[in-house]
């Protein structure tokens, strides 16, 4: 059931919704990319940010649902309104608050609700963000994921109240253009309400060609906070267009210009600014006739933020699949080369005396130079003693930071004008270490200095990881090396001792049996020894009677567990040699068709030969016939048939029973 609101909290929240407008919110493009990140960092499959109204809950963005909303008494989100910082529930079919709940009870039966509630500026909840997921979590959400949501939430807000703070701008701007048009000549009013506005904002009107085109524009003036943010200077401003003020702006704006100056509709726009290395949110909007006004925001950090944090997913997802060390420097040094925008990047092995870092694989933009190989400490400056006690070693300006300062001019041969390394240390002693390189001074953020240390701790993890592998695979050949040679050891002493046997029949069967064993052992090898595929085992065991093209093999994937694999081998071996010397293969006409299916967790396997000759039931029983009734796992669930036109052979399991060690 939904929570019983306080009624003078209520009577503020409805105020706000109505003041905010939040109801026409919905459908938010920038709330969804919200939604979707916090979707992708819970793992969760649905994801929401809500308005909670007088009888509804609305959805101003949704991951995995199509409902724009739901009654009070389904808003699990009522709950976390009175929460400080976040509300949890493991299991909503257990908690007295929601277990009686209709899409808790009946309908889409969800379990888990993670949800942050969403306060204004003046301390009063909205609404929430919130994850929710179908299966129980008791584990809840990590401490990284709970720490992300809350971030998730203040952005949210803060886009909340960058609408509103947009809209009441609008306003006063159009108000401010109807002020002009009433009071011409009255500039000094105009200019307190130009300067008092924060953000960047400017003025401006639209150049045309003779045909009446939009080609540039210009600006006419601008507010304290918009020459800070742009970098403009006022005095280049007054001569200069807009083009020549900022050769990165698109081509395309001057259309967008025209557009906006001819039916009157805002532009919104995203833009980064390389020389400044920042980016900005832009609102644009006509005024009157070819004026325009234009507001600036400054989202660089909030980009940077999201850009980390998406890079720290992806290592994550890509480590997993790395089986080399080379790999895993390679990918971790690309995705922090791009992430951070820095000329080059690098992770290596600190060497025992702490004096010198190998790199394995770096990452170089077109403007910087490799740090492939050896890299001396000393080369840095005098960095080595904290690199020693773990410390991130943070240089904005070669030229002035005191312990770079005397390799400064060597620094500026090397295209490095500002770095950071940040040491990983394990058992007490720095092992590794990540160096990234700027080759002008640069103001390292505090967060880029955060990541860095999460991405070498991540690849330091990675690393070892692959290195277990390496040490794995190398033991698990010798072992099956060894293996191989015992076999034929034993096969050797076999056919030393029976040598002098007048009945040579029962060797070679023995030989035989062995070899099968050993093309088993040759697929699961091949596997690690952790199971082999049906397909694979069953082509390589029939694979040494030579008759590839009179055999048909059909059926689905299977995974065999180790000693399946091998009691496998020795049936197929057993049917073929019988096939060679007595059935359909001991002639030139006969065919054999092995196939199985899967049905209902079970696995059913047909050996059916048909061409050869007349088929005879045999007046003994040996080992060969004693191993086919035993089955694929050695139950006895298997039927011999010795039809005259051809023997069939079929043998069930239960799939749980092969897929088994």
């Amino acid at each position: 059931m939904g929570a019983t609101i306080d009624t003078n909290g209520s009577d503020r929240r409805l105020a706000a919704i109505r003041d905010y407008r939040l109801i026409e919110a919905i459908g938010d493009g920038a709330q969804g990319d919200l939604a979707r990140l916090a979707a992708q960092i819970c793992a969760a499959p649905i994801a929401l940010i809500t308005v909670i109204g007088a009888d509804r809950q609305w959805f101003m963005a949704q991951v995995g649902t199509d409902l724009c909303g739901t009654s009070l008494d389904d808003a699990i989100c009522t709950h976390a309104l009175a929460s400080d910082d976040m509300l949890v529930i493991p299991d909503l079919s257990l908690d007295p608050r929601t277990r009686d709940s209709g899409i808790v009870a009946d309908g889409p039966q969800i379990r888990f609700y993670a949800g942050v509630p969403l306060r204004l500026a003046d301390g009063v909840a909205v609404g929430t963000l919130c994850v929710i997921d179908t299966v129980a979590r008791p584990e809840g959400l990590s401490a990284t994921q709970r720490d992300m949501l809350c971030s998730l939430a203040r952005q949210a807000t803060t886009t909340l109240e960058l609408r509103q703070l947009l809209a009441e701008r609008d306003a006063t701007l159009h108000r401010m253009a109807a002020a002009e048009a009433a009071i011409s000549g009255n500039e000094q009013r105009w200019r307190r309400l130009f300067e008092n506005i924060s953000d960047g904002f400017a003025l401006g009107e639209a150049i045309r060609d003779p045909s009446g085109r939009v080609i540039d524009w210009r600006f006419v003036d601008g507010n304290p906070a918009w020459f800070a943010l742009s970098g403009f200077d006022r005095a280049a401003m007054a001569v200069s267009t807009g083009r020549q003020l900022d050769p990165a702006a698109p081509a395309h704006w001057a259309d967008l210009l025209e557009t906006m100056l001819a039916d009157g509709e805002p532009i919104c726009f995203l833009h980064q600014v390389p020389r400044l290395r920042r980016a900005f949110r832009g609102h644009c909007f006509r005024i009157e006739g070819d004026r325009f006004g234009a507001i600036l925001r400054d989202v660089t950090e909030d980009r940077a933020a999201m850009r980390r944090q998406a890079a720290l997913i992806e290592l994550g997802d890509t480590l997993r699949d790395c089986h080399g060390v080379g790999d895993v420097a390679r990918i971790a040094s690309t995705l922090v080369g791009r992430t951070l925008d820095v000329a080059c990047a690098g992770f290596g092995r600190i060497d025992t005396t702490v004096s010198e870092v190998e790199i394995e694989l770096d990452w170089t933009a077109a403007e910087g130079a490799s740090i492939t190989g050896g890299q001396r400490f000393a080369d840095y400056g005098a960095v080595e003693a904290s690199i020693a006690q773990g410390e991130a070693v943070v240089v904005h300006d070669v030229g002035s930071d005191p312990r770079t300062a005397s390799r400064a001019a060597a620094l500026a041969d090397r295209a490095i004008g500002a770095f950071v390394i940040v040491p990983v240390r394990r058992d007490g002693r720095s092992t590794s270490a990540f160096i990234v390189q700027a080759p002008e001074p640069r103001r390292w953020a505090a967060e880029d200095i955060v990541f860095l240390r999460k991405v070498a701790d991540r690849v330091e993890v990675g690393m070892a990881q692959v290195e277990s592998e390496t040490r794995q695979t190398l033991l698990i050949q010798e072992l099956a090396h060894r293996l191989k040679n015992t076999l034929s050891m034993v096969q050797a002493i076999a056919s030393q001792t029976l040598r002098g046997s007048v009945d040579r029949t029962p060797l070679e069967a023995f030989e035989r049996r062995l070899h099968a064993l050993g093309v088993a052992h040759d697929v699961l090898v091949e596997r690690n020894w952790v199971g082999a595929d049906m397909r694979t085992t069953i082509g390589q065991v029939l694979a040494v009677f030579g008759c590839d093209e009179r055999l048909v093999i059909r059926g689905p994937d299977v995974a065999l567990g180790a000693r399946a694999a091998l009691a496998l081998a020795l049936i197929l071996h057993e049917l073929g040699t019988n096939a060679v010397k007595y059935g359909a293969l001991s002639n030139a006409d006969g065919c054999i068709t092995l196939s199985w299916d899967v049905v209902a967790g079970r696995i059913e396997m047909t050996w059916h030969e048909q061409g050869g000759p007349a088929v005879v039931v045999p007046s003994r029983r040996g080992f060969g016939s004693k191993l086919l009734r035993l089955g694929l796992a050695g139950t006895g669930d298997s039927e011999i048939c010795y039809d005259p036109g051809g023997v069939r052979v079929v043998m069930r399991a239960d799939l749980s029973e092969l897929t088994g060690g």
